[in-house]
């Protein structure tokens, strides 16, 4: 014998096979066909009258917006300055609030509000309020779009008109509860900012009362036009020096004859030189005269020395003024608002759409609920027959094993009793 001929033998002897395995099924279902037949039209009768006794559902939906809430402060100049990543800021803000009115619509608040104004606990023949809110938890659906953050509030029920009465009342909640933690919150705000308004003034005028007195106690009002009189008047003064230092060589030509005017001369160019470093450092001689023209001058000029120390100083508390102003404008421009915040009592919630009494139910889906019910039951007596077809062999080939198995079946009965 060949190989070719070996090999198309056991082939032949495999289909042989599987044709008595599939005629030993079909005979065991023939056999059995009045049991899955019957079982299998029961559970499909049963499904059928239990889903038409079962009650028609109504889904209706309202659809909100939460609004945006104005942007005012530093955020609001990091959002505008900061391009696309003030964008993603903004997306992240309108999802927290959306998450959050989702939130005020689960609070258990929002549900005694409903549960009352329905009558719940009667309508859904409930004894303990835990039940009532478990209830009217599977009933409610809030969902959340992820594209523009619009929220879908929708309630199931018996009656379409209540459906939708509910669902648009969750809304109705939803604005109150929001208003109400508005006007806390801006109350809050106006009240922080009220205590920081007075400090911000008083830092202004503390500023402003500095730069006054330093003004005052240096005669410092424009240190640029002062600087300029100040290197003037030096430069006239030295320039009175050389003409009278010349004029002075010229009398010494006479030797003692103008020997008076001479020595005037000299004074008045000691005088002049004092006069200059007054200017110059700030400091004189211990001549009467001359302090008395320093004390004059010095309403007009600044000491070269003092000028870059002055200068800074006075630089450093125009512009402390200048940030208390601003800190003062800006602080009282939030403030201003913050009141109007407070004392606006308007929607806070955009309605897209109401709820509307739907005209087609939602459930039960009776065509489904028997389908899948004689399909299950189907294959539960199919496998039913099987098995016990199985357990037959069993008994029949090998009583022993069979015994076994039997014995197994008994002993987890009786654990399971023991147990109990």
């Amino acid at each position: 014998m060949t190989e070719k001929e070996i090999i198309s033998g056991r082939q032949s002897n495999l289909i042989k096979k599987d044709e008595i395995n599939f005629l030993d099924l079909l005979v065991v279902f023939l056999n059995r066909k009045r049991l899955i037949i019957m079982f299998t039209m029961g559970a499909a009768l049963l499904s059928l009258i239990i889903s038409l006794l079962l009650p028609n559902m109504f889904i209706a939906t309202a659809r909100v917006l939460p609004p945006r809430p104005p942007k005012t402060g530093l955020f609001s100049a990091i959002t505008q300055a900061t391009g696309a990543i003030g964008g993603l800021l903004r997306n992240m803000e309108d999802s927290t609030t959306s998450e959050l009115y989702v939130g005020i619509l689960k609070s258990r608040s929002v549900a005694d509000a409903l549960i009352e104004k329905f009558g719940l606990k009667e309508l859904y023949n409930m004894k303990y309020m835990t039940h009532v809110y478990k209830n009217l938890e599977k009933n409610s659906d809030f969902k959340i779009s992820r594209d523009d953050g619009i929220i879908s509030i929708s309630v199931m029920d018996r009656d379409p008109r209540r459906a939708a009465e509910m669902a648009n009342y969750y809304v109705e909640m939803l604005d109150k509860k929001n208003q109400k933690v508005n006007t806390s919150e801006g109350q809050r705000k106006r009240e922080f900012l009220d205590k920081r308004l007075e400090k911000v003034k008083k830092d202004l005028i503390d500023a402003e009362n500095a730069l006054r007195e330093f003004q005052e106690k240096y005669k410092l009002f424009s240190i640029e036009e002062q600087a300029k009189v100040a290197i003037e008047g030096a430069a006239r003064i030295k320039s009175e020096i050389i003409i009278t230092q010349t004029e002075l060589e010229v009398l010494k030509q006479f030797g003692t004859v103008r020997q008076n005017e001479a020595i005037m001369l000299k004074a008045k160019i000691d005088e002049l030189q004092d006069q200059l470093e007054g200017i110059e450092v700030g400091s004189a001689k211990n001549n009467i005269d001359t302090q008395k023209e320093n004390e004059k001058n010095s309403n007009f000029y600044i000491p070269f020395k003092e000028i870059p120390e002055l200068g800074l100083q006075l630089t450093r508390l125009m512009r402390e003024a200048k940030i208390q102003e601003k800190v003062f404008e800006i602080i009282t421009t939030e403030y201003e608002m913050a009141k109007i915040e407070e004392a606006k009592d308007v929607n806070t919630i955009q309605m897209l759409d109401n709820a509307v009494p739907p005209d087609k139910k939602s459930a039960p889906r009776r065509l489904t609920i028997v389908f899948l019910s004689t399909v299950s039951a189907l294959l539960i007596s199919v496998s039913y027959v099987f098995f016990i077809e199985f357990l037959n062999k069993i008994r029949k080939s090998d009583p022993a094993k069979f015994q076994i198995i039997l014995n197994s079946v008994n002993f987890s009965r009786k654990k399971n009793q023991n147990i109990k």
